[in-house]
């Protein structure tokens, strides 16, 4: 007589071959011991439900999608259409994430579409795919919320990426005279990499704003997030950002390309030197090849840019700040404690 084989985890029906040790659950993914002297499935489910249960250890609140458990550390953030929470698994070993939550239901197409994107391009196979995918967000999970406090409410889970901090926004109102002009260099090219990646993957960000760039604290590291209104390249721009009209170009309808974000890249450099998104103002700190750059690229019309692309943008961005501060140095941003 055949044994019936049922996967511990999620029940599914398991075929292993005659001979086999064990076998993965092609359902679950879960690797099965083939092994009388296993623990029984029903011993295995009562295990894994205590040890995922949030009270088993000293949880009083948390939110649930399915079987998976969260519990909210603090808000954050305020997105254009979700609540931003730094929050953790509700289990041990905890893994710490960055939650946002919908707040009005008619945006559940947007946060749909933002985890598509960024699905997409970490199934993109371009050049440096491993590198740039690090520094975009990091899915983990979404889905409605089943249980607990915002029962009923659409989130999306992502990794938590230690030492991203302060946002460019953030950064500027703390130097209210601007960065220094050297350290600008270095996160304009930041910002051009990552750029070079997504346009590489055949998506347009089409919202390169300070608050959408969060920059490494003593370090030279930058990410760019919230990724709600980005989409293939050629498509229409879904959508403006109201609060930060002035960065994006005055040409209307404006259409998802590379050139729209270098335009706006441009545009936050020049915010974070302590001038205008459009550069028409700039500190007399500013060397004046760097400010000339800054300004030709940020008062551009994405029509008007055939072939410029982000990887020669920051080659040549490269060039100037070696020129006018000589070979790069090590220039951290550091932030008010």
């Amino acid at each position: 007589m055949e044994r019936a084989i049922m996967c511990p985890q999620c029940n599914a029906p398991l075929k292993p071959h005659q001979f086999a040790r064990s076998i993965v659950c092609p359902y679950c993914g879960a690797t099965v011991r083939l092994d009388e002297g296993s623990v029984s499935a029903a011993r295995f489910r009562e295990t894994f439900r205590a040890w995922n249960a949030p009270n088993s250890y000293q949880y009083s609140a948390w939110l649930s999608i399915g079987d998976s458990h969260w519990a909210l550390d603090r808000q954050i953030a305020e997105g254009e259409i979700s609540n931003v929470y730094a929050a953790r698994r509700a289990r041990w070993p905890t893994e710490l994430v960055l939650l946002k939550l919908l707040r009005d239901e008619k945006d559940a197409p947007i946060l749909e579409h933002e985890w598509e994107i960024i699905q997409s391009l970490h199934r993109s196979t371009a050049r440096g795919a491993e590198t740039f995918t690090s520094l975009i967000p990091q899915p983990v999970l979404h889905g409605r919320i089943t249980d607990g406090a915002h029962a009923g409410k659409l989130a999306a889970i992502y990794r938590w990426a230690s030492g991203f901090r302060s946002t460019a926004e953030q950064v500027r109102n703390a130097y209210s005279a601007g960065i220094p002009p050297r350290a600008s260099v270095w996160v304009w090219r930041r910002i051009l990499e990552v750029l070079s990646f997504v346009h590489a993957s055949g998506t347009a960000h089409g919202a390169v704003l300070p608050p959408h760039l969060l920059i490494q604290e003593n370090e030279h590291g930058l990410r760019l997030v919230d990724y709600t209104y980005a989409g293939h390249i050629g498509e229409p721009l879904r959508s403006m950002s109201a609060k930060h009209e002035s960065f994006y170009p005055r040409s209307r309808p404006l259409t998802l390309t590379p050139q729209l974000d270098l335009i706006m890249s441009a545009r936050c450099i020049a915010t974070l030197l302590g001038g205008d998104a459009t550069a028409s103002s700039m500190p007399s700190s500013v060397p004046g090849p760097l400010a000339d750059l800054v300004r030709r690229i940020s008062r551009a019309e994405p029509a008007k840019m055939p072939g410029q692309d982000a990887w020669a943008l920051r080659e040549e961005v490269g060039a100037v700040g070696e020129k006018v501060f000589g070979k790069p140095e090590f220039v951290p941003i550091e932030m008010p404690s």
